[in-house]
C-alpha cells in the first residue's frame, strides 16, 4: 500500500488526505493520531463513509502500560445551522443542518 503524503494544510497545519475509495486510492482502513494520553482514530467503513473515534486513556483501561499520563474529555462542541449551540442535545447528531463537531480532549491533570 502506497504510504499517506503529508502536506502542508496553512500555516502551523499538516494534513493528510483520505479519499474513501480504496478502489481508486488504496488507503489504510484506519488512520491514528497518537496524543500523550490517548488517540484520535478515522476508520473508513465498507460503504466509504468512516467513523472517528477520540479516546483517552484511563487507569486499568488496558489500552496503556500502566504508567500514564492518563486523559479526560474536557469539552465538546456541536455546531448546526439555524440552531443555537445552548439549545442544541444529541438528537442534532441525525439532523442534516449539523456541519462541526468537537472535542476537547486533555491530560488527566492539567498542568
Amino acid at each position: 500500500m502506497e504510504r499517506l503524503k503529508v502536506t502542508s494544510g496553512g500555516d502551523d497545519v499538516q494534513q493528510v488526505v483520505l479519499r474513501g475509495d480504496p478502489k481508486k486510492q488504496p488507503e489504510p482502513i484506519h488512520f491514528r493520531v497518537v496524543l500523550p494520553w490517548g488517540d484520535v482514530d478515522i476508520a473508513r467503513c465498507d460503504d466509504g463513509t468512516y467513523w472517528i473515534h477520540f479516546r483517552v486513556d484511563k487507569k486499568g483501561d488496558g489500552m496503556d502500560d500502566g504508567e500514564g499520563p492518563y486523559g479526560r474529555i474536557i469539552d465538546a462542541r456541536i455546531d448546526a445551522r439555524d440552531k443555537h449551540a445552548g439549545t442544541i442535545d444529541a438528537a442534532v447528531l441525525s439532523d442534516p443542518a449539523l456541519y462541526h463537531l468537537a472535542v476537547r480532549l486533555g491530560p488527566e491533570v492539567m498542568p
